[in-house]
């Protein structure tokens, strides 16, 4: 059966990466921050929106990738969730000032704390998690909409990391979906055309 549904295609890419082994999710994200510091729009962004990753649900580890990037000077700025109201999914843009300025929200995810919020506007890159993607940019998070909910506000270019097997066709997608400029795998970049 091909997965027709949001739910669906968001279990089938959970179920892939229960099947990651510790090594096979770290060499993985290894080549996927790697092949992302070859795409144009990173090698150019001085303001990057990125996230903290989610280890132990295999998300793509994205802190060699910040490491990388404030390596050659540019500003990485994550996200910190300011409502849990699931009506109202909003986030806030703080300044990344190393793993020891990093607190825990109620989903584990790392956050921020005492430093500077950054302006959507004030953004030249969004790195943006996903389950999985289509060839035609759209991409599938958790569900709980904060992605879709920010990237409306932003103009700049939108990078989303995730697996190879976890790149298909297509997938169903809703008006309110801002679909990726580029997505980068372990063996890929995919540019999306306009």
């Amino acid at each position: 059966m091909v997965p027709s549904t949001k739910d669906t295609w968001r279990t089938q890419f959970r179920d892939y990466r229960r099947s990651l082994s510790l090594d096979s999710h770290r060499a993985r994200s290894g080549l996927i921050a790697h092949r992302a510091l070859t795409v144009l729009d990173v090698v150019d962004a001085q303001v990057v929106h990125a996230y903290w990753p989610l280890r132990d649900r295999r998300e793509v580890d994205t802190r060699p990738l910040i490491a990388a990037l404030r390596g050659r000077g540019a500003e990485v700025v994550l996200p910190v969730v300011t409502s849990y109201d699931p009506d109202t999914p909003t986030l806030e843009h703080r300044r990344y000032a190393g793993p020891g300025a990093l607190d825990t929200n109620r989903w584990g995810i790392g956050e921020p704390v005492n430093t500077e919020r950054v302006a959507p506007e004030d953004l030249d890159l969004v790195i943006v998690p996903a389950l999985g993607a289509a060839h035609d940019g759209h991409r599938l998070g958790h569900g709980a909409g904060y992605y879709d909910a920010f990237l409306r506000s932003v103009s700049c270019p939108r990078v989303a990391l995730v697996y190879e097997a976890c790149v298909v066709p297509s997938l169903p997608s809703a008006p309110h979906d801002v679909p990726m400029t580029t997505l980068v795998t372990e063996q890929n970049v995919i540019e999306i055309d306009d």
